[in-house]
């Protein structure tokens, strides 16, 4: 589900905003990539306030901070392509900052936050939610996806975007020419995407948001070293704002070194916000860990064989139960934790062992497999609960759990990591 929101966030908000041709752009009225922005985005807020009542009515819930990230995204996206903000970017180069802001810094990490992919899926009728969201679980898309997301790379991704796009002669043609100007914020919105799932969502959850924290604020140097180089300079970096702020009655250099303040000190606040988030979320995480560190070695005793000792053995230990379930179930539970992440479980369920796993759509999965039932009616073997999770609707048509298109293989392989929870 994780990869399924990704795409459809990244398709929705990088609906470009129009670029205003002529010497008057404040008095052009709103063009067809504005409507098509705001169409996409009312679609979105529409799908999400319809899957939600639908999860409701079914006893099943968003979490109240993910819907508050949701719509603030929202409201932050809808409010950069309002035809107000549109003809004020097209107008002068400070609003544009303030309109890349709201895109790339507010509107895509509050919507990732969000992870809205599950009221989006329960909004559509039964069989779209069930082929949609199997086909976006594909192995391909997924190993895609992961590549992209690679913390450096989305990185890299995303700075060399920022940059290349302010070259005087690219930004210019992007604010000149309409389909330009749609790819430019394509770019931005889609690396933003990738950027900040990256980091949020990555492969080791928590325990890298460490590393997660250091990207952020690496992102908070370059951009400031950019909006420094507006501030500071003497001369307009870009002619068309410097005819367009006069036609307005503003002098250009300013306009320029309030649109690097823009982009060096209050971007550079809410990256600092976001990196010491991240730094605070790793600090918990790693004491929630310290309680399975090894006891301190006897006074005189040589730490060092004892620190192999336990690294070597934490290297090679099984997970508990291992065994117990791999008999059990005929499955992999390793690899069972893996397809967990692939198909979307972790973001609608608590699942111990699986640090992404915190959201609470549908019920915690703790000590699953000392249950006597499933869903409160299906009598809890592991053959019922490889068919429950290919198949749930065949037990109960009013369940909340949707159908994903788990393979056989996977779902045995899910069941035997289920089977380790007791």
């Amino acid at each position: 589900m994780r990869i399924a929101a990704a795409f459809v966030i990244a398709a929705c908000v990088s609906a470009p905003l129009a670029a205003h041709d002529g010497p008057h752009p404040e008095a052009a009225g709103p063009s067809g990539w504005d409507v098509a922005a705001l169409a996409l985005l009312a679609i979105m807020g529409l799908l999400y306030a319809a899957g939600s009542i639908h999860l409701a009515r079914r006893g099943a819930r968003v979490r109240r901070l993910e819907r508050a990230a949701f719509w603030a995204g929202w409201v932050a996206i809808v409010a950069a392509v309002a035809p107000p903000m549109d003809r004020a970017a097209a107008l002068t180069f400070s609003m544009h900052m303030v309109q890349h802001e709201l895109l790339m810094l507010i509107g895509a990490p509050l919507l990732i936050v969000g992870r809205p992919i599950v009221p989006w899926l329960w909004a559509l009728p039964a069989r779209l939610r069930t082929v949609g969201g199997g086909a976006l679980q594909g192995r391909a898309v997924s190993r895609a996806w992961g590549a992209a997301t690679t913390p450096l790379v989305a990185w890299v991704a995303h700075g060399l975007t920022i940059w290349i796009w302010h070259v005087p002669a690219l930004y210019e043609a992007a604010v000149e020419n309409e389909a330009i100007h749609a790819l430019q914020h394509a770019m931005f919105v889609g690396t933003a995407v990738l950027f900040w799932w990256g980091l949020v969502y990555g492969r080791y959850g928590r325990a890298a948001y460490g590393a997660s924290a250091l990207y952020v604020f690496t992102t908070m140097v370059h951009t400031g070293i950019l909006g420094a180089a507006f501030t500071f300079s003497s001369v307009p970096f870009y002619p068309v704002y410097r005819e367009r702020a006069l036609a307005a009655g503003l002098d250009p250099l300013n306009d320029q070194q309030l649109a690097g303040l823009l982009m060096w000190v209050p971007a550079g606040i809410v990256l600092t916000a976001c990196g010491l988030a991240l730094v605070m979320a790793w600090i918990s995480e790693a004491e929630r860990r310290a309680g399975r560190v090894p006891p301190a070695p006897p006074p005189g005793r040589s730490v060092l064989p004892l620190v192999i000792a336990f690294l070597l053995s934490g290297a090679c230990r099984g997970m508990p139960h291992e065994a117990d379930a791999r008999a059990l179930t005929g499955g992999d539970p390793h690899r069972g934790r893996e397809m967990i992440r692939q198909y979307g479980c972790d973001s609608c369920h608590t699942i111990p062992g699986v640090p992404t796993a915190d959201a609470t759509v549908g019920p915690p999965l703790t000590s699953i497999a000392r249950r006597h039932y499933l869903a409160g009616h299906l009598v809890n073997t592991p053959e019922n609960m490889m068919r429950w999770i290919q198949n749930p609707h065949a037990f109960d048509e009013k369940t909340a759990m949707p159908e994903m298109g788990v393979t056989p293989a996977d779902s045995r392989d899910i069941t035997a990591y289920l089977y380790t929870l007791r």
